[in-house]
């Protein structure tokens, strides 16, 4: 006598688990932009209109933070040397700040 088919598929299910929460959505990538750089911010934004991403003009005005009327104070550079894609490409990517990583928990 011949065995009665089976489809794989009903066997072979995952069971899912009840309860689960999803997981939080991921935040949105930040690219800023150059000052005065249309013709990369317009493509950019044509490019991500599609994605998590959320797109940025650079907001200083000049490179120094001298207050006028005031001698500007002799200090070391805060600032690192910028990514290469700011040079080449006239935009940055940034990511997650510090303050808003997750911090694994063991459990």
């Amino acid at each position: 006598m011949r065995a009665r088919a089976v489809p794989i598929r009903s066997q072979m299910a995952v069971k899912r688990k009840k309860g689960t929460a999803k997981a939080a959505p991921t935040p949105p990538i930040e690219l800023i932009v150059r000052r005065g750089a249309l013709r990369r911010f317009d493509k950019l934004k044509k490019a991500t209109a599609e994605l998590p991403v959320k797109l940025l003009w650079d907001r200083r005005t000049n490179e120094g933070a001298a207050t006028p009327g005031q001698p500007e104070m002799p200090h070391a550079e805060r600032r690192k040397k910028p990514p290469f894609t700011w040079d080449v490409a006239d935009f940055l990517v940034v990511g997650q700040r510090a303050g808003e990583r997750r911090r694994r928990t063991k459990g």
